[in-house]
């Protein structure tokens, strides 16, 4: 039995086709079939070992990624409520110090009204008693008068006077004590009035410090959770970086073997 001849196969090489005349016994062509498919299989599990390699430097850097942005958004979310928390006790201070002022104000008002209300009250008193005491003395003169008419007319006058007199200091006295209770309810208004204004003024500092203090804590916050972002990132692409190149050197290694290939011819019998 004679073996069947192949009489012309085309080969390529290094981009060139050459026309050659040989015989390959079918044989020797079988060996290469499988020795190709063996290529072939060796190069697709290498493939495939290249894509699970891929694919876990992937899936570590989605981790790493996921973890950072997790701890990011927990630093922020600490920060953010730390500072409500300060900006809540601040917001608290500041309206107790402000009801303390007020009510400080409210009381300083209320005793200067009384202590005012007093002194009035002792100026009426004083004002009454001279008057009842002048009245007194006018009847006494007046009776003096009416018993001793001889010396009625200049009783009469010296009692006149006398009453004039006692009016007279009766109204300086009560003008006294008002002016004077007046001036007292002045200056306590006026002390409880800069009271207040001075406990407005170191509520509102206070406020505004602890402000500044609770803004600067978060900005450092933030800028400590962005730098570990970052870092988790430059991290999760150096963990990437060699895999990307290992599947590179594997596609190529791939390849390489069919820049060859022999293209199938169409079979003659001679």
């Amino acid at each position: 039995m004679g073996c069947r001849l192949i009489p012309r196969r085309r080969y390529r090489f290094e981009g060139r086709s050459d026309m050659k005349s040989n015989v390959i016994r079918l044989e020797t062509g079988a060996q290469a079939e499988d020795e190709a498919m063996r290529a072939a299989e060796q190069a697709r599990d290498e493939a495939l070992l290249a894509a699970e390699e891929v694919a876990s430097a992937e899936l570590a850097r989605a981790r790493l990624v996921r973890k950072a942005t997790v701890d990011r958004a927990d630093i922020i979310r600490t920060a953010t409520v730390a500072r409500a928390d300060a900006l809540k006790r601040l917001t608290q201070g500041h309206d107790e110090q402000l009801r303390e002022a007020e009510a400080a104000r409210a009381a300083a008002s209320r005793a200067a009204e009384e202590r005012y209300g007093n002194a009035l009250q002792r100026a009426e008193d004083v004002a009454a008693r001279a008057v009842e005491q002048a009245y007194q003395e006018e009847l006494a003169a007046a009776q003096r008068a009416h018993e001793e008419a001889l010396r009625a007319a200049e009783v009469a006058a010296q009692s006149a006077t006398e009453r004039a007199q006692a009016i007279k200091r009766a109204g300086a006295l009560r003008a006294e004590s008002i002016y004077r209770a007046g001036v007292e309810r002045a200056t306590n208004l006026r002390d409880a009035i800069s009271s207040y204004e001075v406990a407005v003024l170191e509520a509102s500092q206070s406020r505004a410090e602890h402000l500044q203090s609770a803004l600067r804590d978060h900005d450092a916050a933030m800028s400590r959770a962005t730098e570990a972002f970052e870092a988790a990132f430059s991290e999760a692409d150096e963990l990437s970086g060699p895999a990307f190149n290992e599947t590179a050197q594997v596609d190529s290694a791939t390849a390489a073997p069919y820049e060859g290939e022999i293209e199938a011819p169409t079979a003659k019998t001679s």
